[in-house]
């Protein structure tokens, strides 16, 4: 799947963890997809399987950080 934000390339270069935060979400095996939302309030990932959620969220909070906030949606 290809997603595209125009934002996050300047953001990223002010910003370098969301830029390793995406970096890191792409590289998970559970992960489609991921992108920043907007001009940077949020790093997102499409996941496939909806009960991975979980399993990324605690994955994310001991691998990059344990202050992370996460939440699982279904569209």
């Amino acid at each position: 799947m290809s997603l595209q934000n125009d934002l996050e390339r300047p953001v990223f270069e002010k910003y370098i963890f969301l830029a390793q935060m995406k970096s890191w979400l792409r590289d998970q095996p559970e992960v489609g997809a991921a992108l920043m939302s907007g001009s940077g309030s949020t790093v997102f990932a499409v996941l496939r399987d909806s009960k991975s959620a979980d399993v990324i969220a605690t994955r994310a909070r001991e691998e990059l950080d344990p202050r992370l906030w996460a939440c699982a949606a279904q569209l």
